[in-house]
């Protein structure tokens, strides 16, 4: 390589130039320096800015769905607690196991939202790459999961239904047919989101490193949504539409007893609504997002782990919200605490006695 310098004198101003004379080999290993050079920026400025807050966000996901996994294996275990060592009235039965399976089914989608996070978070860290049938499957049965708890707030209101307008029906209250319920609505979440698997939209999300029905997968996405979301939020409304207009035909001279029971279901009918309505404005920003991915065709690079992150923070305040929300269940957890607290104060006292004796 040659160097000349030179100046000219061009209206008035004086301009240096440095002629360059390069050789075939010479630009070729400047080349693959530039090349090398350039790409180490851009690839710390990408870790500090969308890893650093994907990173963030990952792990308020992972923290909050860690908590409503222990308050859900919790509750769980004391509703079975409670059924097997007393013996309830049906009503209260009921009530029980169908705020059981909602845990249930919160914990399975929450353990399915865990390990996605996890995942995520040692592909940002180690790079690694979990794409396999495996990951397909629990792509599908994310959503089979998801289903399956809007699913049991449905079977909840329609119980509550049969409580108000058919209450004549006395095997609409029968206790094992909503303990057969139960399995029935994981089956049908299964079979209403099989198209999705036949389609073959769940793909691999190099960027995520866990399988998921891309937003780019315009038929699954909204198979999916309509399915998950959709179908059990229009029955729901449709339940809570008919409880309402038959109770507003009620005749007046009513027993207080009866008006009681009907204002306590229909009470408890919008409470599901809230809890449902908490799940869904909770993951508005993952809606949001996916609009505008349709509309502009451009993937947000976050769009998943804030889809995340509504739907762990929903389940870890539902898990809470249902006990107090449910009376029956309030109850209990409430008569558990003032039998350890009971069992604390008699253990306590006899050993001040022995110390003051002493």
């Amino acid at each position: 390589m040659q160097l000349q310098h030179f100046t000219e004198k061009s209206k008035g101003h004086v301009v240096d130039f440095t002629l360059f004379s390069w050789s075939t080999l010479d630009i070729k290993l400047i080349a693959s320096c530039k090349i090398h050079i350039s790409s180490k920026p851009f690839e710390f400025i990408s870790i500090m800015g969308h890893g650093i807050i994907g990173f963030v966000l990952n792990l308020i996901s992972l923290i909050h769905g860690s908590f409503a996994i222990v308050i859900s294996v919790i509750v769980i275990g004391i509703i079975s607690y409670h059924q097997y060592h007393n013996r309830l009235r049906r009503e209260e039965k009921i009530t029980l196991i169908l705020s059981a399976n909602i845990y249930f089914h919160m914990n399975i989608y929450v353990v399915v939202l865990v390990s996605c996070n996890i995942q995520t978070l040692l592909g940002d860290i180690y790079e690694k790459n979990f794409d396999s049938s495996w990951c397909t499957f629990r792509g599908y049965f994310t959503g089979v999961a998801c289903c399956a708890v809007f699913n049991a707030f449905v079977i909840q209101a329609f119980y509550r239904l049969c409580r108000i307008v058919y209450s004549n029906h006395r095997w609409f209250q029968f206790y094992w047919l909503y303990v057969i319920a139960i399995p029935i609505q994981l089956l049908g979440a299964f079979i209403v989101l099989c198209p999705i698997m036949i389609w073959r939209d769940v793909t691999y999300l190099p960027n995520e490193y866990y399988c998921l029905p891309a937003f780019t997968q315009t038929r699954g996405i909204l198979w999916g949504t309509l399915t998950a979301y959709g179908l059990p939020v229009l029955l729901l409304s449709l339940i809570y539409l008919r409880i309402t207009i038959f109770i507003r035909q009620q005749p007046l001279n009513q027993t207080l007893r009866i008006k009681q029971r009907q204002q306590r279901d229909l009470a408890a009918i919008q409470r599901i609504f809230i809890n449902v309505g908490l799940l869904l404005a909770l993951g508005t920003p993952g809606a949001v997002l996916l609009i505008m991915c349709f509309i502009t065709g451009i993937e947000h690079p976050l769009t998943y782990r804030i889809m995340w992150v509504g739907s762990a923070v929903a389940m870890a305040i539902l898990s809470i919200q249902i006990i107090f929300m449910t009376p029956q269940l309030k109850n209990i957890i409430t008569i558990r605490r003032q039998q350890n607290r009971v069992t604390t104060l008699r253990v306590t006292i006899p050993m001040r006695v022995i110390v003051t004796n002493q």
